[in-house]
């Protein structure tokens, strides 16, 4: 529930970044400051995605979702990178025909623009240092949360974009910084939303990395009493793991003593991975 609470305090925070900047921006005829705004705009969609997302993500496990519903989770941290991407073509492409067309006169009376420019930049660290504290917690795997820090920072990095775009045109007379400022802060966008598609594409195909795999298969072997680990299936889920493996115990063991090995292997995999789900099939070993 904490993790739902940052989002709509962040979609809070969002929405009067959209009233403040979308209206100085337009009376500044500024494309970097509307273009933040712009940015804003597709974030609070995105933020309403996450937050709709995760509160059905936080449903337990029934009947016909044994696992939960934490890949709800997951498709929201796709949707959001794809309006990242969707974002940033429309930033590209404004920039470009500012740039291909007559100069445009940038103006920023009593410094509203700057103004505007700062608040955001306040908000930007206010969303960073929330999110930020929740992925160094232990909703550091959740997508939702990472699709927020990433949405965050690119917000604030896009905003020192904008504030150094805004005040040259302004300050210096150099019209076309405002459009140049507009076209970095789109390949920036290209590029946090392909890492963040990629991560929410990795959990809904169920895709691990290797290292993974080999450290947990030798977290196993290392259990005295444990001769083999096979038959190992790893996926993540909301930020846990779910791992499945088959051990062949050494010598012979009676239940108890079966029972008492597999909970030593899973507790040691929950301190050394965080905490999951484990289920481990025990086999004898060949010829006891």
């Amino acid at each position: 529930m904490q993790k739902l609470r940052v989002l709509q305090i962040s979609f809070v925070a969002i929405a009067s970044v959209i009233l403040i900047e979308g209206s100085i921006g337009f009376v500044a005829n500024s494309l970097a400051i509307l273009s933040d705004a712009l940015h804003a705009l597709f974030d609070a969609v995105t933020m309403v995605i996450l937050v709709l997302t995760t509160r059905m993500a936080l449903k337990p496990p029934d009947e016909e979702h044994t696992y939960g519903h934490a890949k709800i989770e997951s498709i929201g941290g796709m949707m959001g990178g794809i309006s990242l991407v969707a974002l940033a073509i429309v930033l590209f492409y404004e920039a470009l025909l500012r740039l291909t067309s007559a100069a445009v006169r940038v103006f920023d009376p009593e410094g509203i623009g700057f103004i505007a420019i700062f608040y955001t930049l306040c908000i930007d660290i206010f969303r960073i240092s929330i999110t930020g504290r929740m992925m160094s917690n232990e909703n550091q795997g959740s997508l939702t949360v990472k699709a927020s820090f990433y949405d965050a920072f690119g917000d604030f990095v896009s905003t020192i974009i904008a504030l150094i775009g805004f005040g040259l045109a302004v300050l210096a007379g150099i019209t076309r910084a405002d459009a140049f400022a507009s076209i970095m802060l789109s390949l920036f966008l290209i590029y946090l939303s392909t890492r963040l598609l990629r991560s929410s594409f990795s959990d809904l195909s169920d895709s691990v990395p290797k290292k993974l795999a080999d450290e947990i298969r030798q977290q196993v072997v290392r259990v005295e009493g444990v001769e083999s680990c096979k038959d190992l299936r790893v996926r993540r889920l909301g930020g846990r793991n779910y791992i499945e493996l088959t051990i062949t115990a050494l010598g012979k063991m009676s239940l108890r003593e079966a029972h008492d090995l597999t909970l030593k292997i899973e507790k040691n995999i929950n301190n050394a991975f965080g905490e999951g789900s484990v289920t481990i099939h025990v086999e004898p070993e060949k010829g006891t």
